[in-house]
């Protein structure tokens, strides 16, 4: 500890993962919809999901757990930042992604996966975040850094 003497901290060791907000020509954003043991209920997130392997390209996990979880593909994946969910207590690092110039195809969720596809354009996913009906941390960071990003920020 700063002060010399020895403390003892508990923390979970997590590989990292990768996040993507896609966004289609209209500003249409595509959401996935999933129930969350941990919290006992649904929630309404951007498509995430774990490395496959450590080293794994981050842009290379983005598009996989993209097409994975939305059928999409991205054209275009600009990366927006690292969100770290809970530094106190877990090692985990989000990378961040908006996708663009999408193209429709195929699911393919892993098996314990059973996720629901939702469109909502970006103003209205802002709107949900301020009123709290979006409680997920990295969804939350990527609605209002798109947003930002997308509509004249730096």
């Amino acid at each position: 500890l700063p002060d010399g003497k020895q403390g003892y901290r508990e923390y979970c060791v997590h590989n990292g993962a990768v996040a993507v907000i896609p966004i289609d020509k209209n500003g249409t954003v595509y959401m996935v919809r999933q129930y969350r043991y941990a919290c006992g209920r649904d929630f309404l997130e951007i498509p995430a999901g774990k490395y496959d392997y450590i080293g794994e390209p981050p842009l290379k996990a983005a598009a996989r757990e993209l097409k994975e979880e939305t059928g999409l593909t991205a054209k275009n994946m600009i990366f927006i930042g690292n969100y770290i969910s809970s530094p106190a207590i877990l090692t985990e690092k989000i990378a961040l992604f908006i996708a663009t110039d999408l193209t429709a195809g195929e699911t393919d969720f892993d098996d314990d996966e059973f996720i629901d596809v939702e469109k909502y354009p970006l103003d209205k996913l802002v709107e949900m975040v301020m009123l709290g009906k979006i409680e997920d941390g990295k969804t939350i960071a990527a609605v209002l850094k798109a947003n930002k990003l997308l509509n004249g920020g730096n």
